[in-house]
């Protein structure tokens, strides 16, 4: 079986390209939260204390390929707050960080025509996707149904169920063993050098860089190819 496997945000959907503010606005949000749950504890404090968690968490994250998920560390947050924390609670502090991913989301142009292409050509298709502050995969999965992508995908691997991040190698195996895809037939498209590219070639995939407004550079990864536009894809495939 040949199969194209996507990553999802900035590749597929795209979303902010600096997550510094929408971070600072859910904070705010979720201080005015803890302050309805019975926390006396003053703004200042609280924010700066979330901020370096989640600052800290990225680190680990990207130093680890470890999944934080988001409900654990709410627990803290909350719980270190003062608050009384049930599930009720924390899927509201979800529900705050989920909002700052709709605030600024998009299609990318031309996905829909260009999964239509693929599947055409008898391609299984997968998805492999880091999600934002480790929120549960159901968040993910309203942004791929409210843009009615999911009747695509054989299969898709989100970071929040796995426990890992790209590139971490049992990622790209696990859908590759779903696919029941070789990996010498198989392809990854992703918009970063460091998680898809890095990822998709450690086992033997073909990797391919579709380029986006959210980039890092680094100049020891290669693609095998480079796409700006999903119509460069066509010729990538059989």
């Amino acid at each position: 079986m040949k199969a194209v496997i996507f990553d999802l945000g900035h590749t597929l959907i795209d979303y902010y390209h600096d997550w510094t503010g929408p971070e600072e606005r859910t904070v705010s949000r979720l201080y005015k939260l803890v302050l309805e749950a019975g926390s006396r504890v003053q703004e200042a404090e609280f924010r700066r204390s979330v901020l370096v968690t989640l600052e800290r968490n990225r680190e680990r994250k990207a130093r680890d390929l470890l999944e934080i998920p988001l409900e654990e560390v709410l627990y803290d947050i909350m719980g270190s707050a003062g608050c009384q924390v049930d599930e009720g609670l924390i899927h509201d502090g979800l529900e705050l960080f989920y909002t700052a991913l709709q605030e600024d989301r998009c299609l990318i142009p031309g996905t829909i025509e260009m999964l239509e292409r693929v599947r055409d050509k008898g391609y299984a298709i997968g998805l492999i996707s880091d999600v934002a502050w480790g929120l549960p995969s159901e968040f993910p999965l309203r942004d791929i149904r409210h843009f009615h992508l999911d009747r695509f995908f054989d299969d898709m691997i989100f970071s929040s169920d796995v426990g890992l991040r790209k590139p971490h190698p049992k990622m790209f195996k696990m859908s590759l063993f779903n696919l029941g895809a070789e990996r010498e037939l198989s392809m990854y498209v992703g918009n970063s050098l460091q998680a898809d590219v890095k990822g998709a070639k450690g086992v033997g995939m073909r990797a391919v860089l579709k380029r986006s407004g959210y980039f890092q550079p680094d100049d020891d990864i290669v693609p095998d190819d480079t796409v700006d536009g999903w119509e460069e894809l066509d010729g990538l495939l059989d």
